[in-house]
């Protein structure tokens, strides 16, 4: 008898736990006054992108979020897959679609330098069982996608895991998705300088509560805009490190010869960014006492 109280109060117990952990692991409750570290494609450096040991890497270093592309397969199957085709990340050639997803898993991906691996396509329900409770999710090339991706999340209780994104104006996204648009997290891409997507700013602000928005800022400051006043309205402001044309050369790069480029990102009010080198951009953070853990 005490034994089965036992074992039932110990299940009970991880079942908290585990509640606890998943709450935490959340969109709608991360901290205002912390700074979101999103991996670019998983932890790509470490491993294949948009692998399953890319986002578990990208886990181990405690990144926020990881940052996956999306493609469906001959079969209708979701798959992870930045380009249009296979050829720069896999040991086959084609599209996506060419393939089934039997046909994909026989194929080994390629690690950042080209060469093969012995790690295989994961699918998108692959990587939602990996990081369920683990880390956040970023389903880039995936507007598209949306329909199909959400009862798979929804069955699992990861709504408020998942950020999807996109370029389309408020009107396409309400078009598409209006009847689950309340369910979901949303982001809109704007370039600044494009007439239109200033436009699309105020039109989601005016209609819907996006998670934030991301922005390219371009090469210089030229077109840049106050995030700060932005933020006014209880968004979340993201800029990738990538690249110089994302944030006015304030790129990740820099960080290797000691710079501060990070600092840029703190003055401006960016409060995610998307990052190639997490380890370093973590460190900063932990430094400056704006990293969530």
């Amino acid at each position: 008898m005490f034994k089965n109280k036992l074992t039932t109060l110990l299940f009970f117990a991880g079942q908290l736990l585990l509640t606890a952990q998943n709450k935490h692991i959340s969109l709608s409750e991360f901290p205002d006054d912390k700074i979101m570290v999103v991996a670019h494609r998983g932890d790509w450096r470490e491993a294949p992108e948009n692998s399953v040991w890319a986002i578990k890497k990208a886990i181990e270093k405690g990144v926020d979020m990881a940052e996956i592309d999306l493609a469906m397969t001959k079969d209708s199957i979701l798959i992870l897959m930045h380009d249009n085709t296979i050829d720069r990340t896999t040991t086959g050639k084609g599209k996506p679609s060419d393939f089934t997803l039997e046909e994909i898993k026989k194929l080994n991906l390629r690690d950042g330098l080209g060469v093969e691996t012995q790690m295989k396509v994961p699918t998108l329900e692959e990587i939602l069982i990996l990081s369920n409770g683990k880390i956040l999710l970023n389903l880039d090339k995936g507007f598209d996608y949306i329909k199909q991706v959400y009862p798979m999340v929804k069955k699992r209780n990861m709504l408020d895991q998942i950020l999807f994104k996109g370029h389309e104006s408020y009107a396409e996204f309400n078009r598409k998705y209006g009847d689950i648009k309340k369910d979901i997290h949303y982001m809109p891409i704007i370039k600044l300088g494009n007439k239109e997507d200033l436009k699309n700013i105020s039109e989601y602000l005016k209609n819907y509560k996006v998670y934030g928005f991301e922005f390219t800022i371009g090469i210089t400051e030229d077109n840049l805009i106050d995030f700060k006043k932005l933020k006014e309205n209880k968004v979340k402001i993201w800029v990738n490190s990538l690249w110089p044309h994302h944030n006015a050369g304030n790129n990740d790069d820099k960080v290797l010869d000691n710079s501060n480029v990070y600092d840029w990102y703190l003055q401006k009010g960016v409060n995610i960014i998307q990052t190639d080198r997490p380890k370093e951009l973590i460190n900063f953070l932990k430094m400056k006492k704006l990293y969530k853990s």
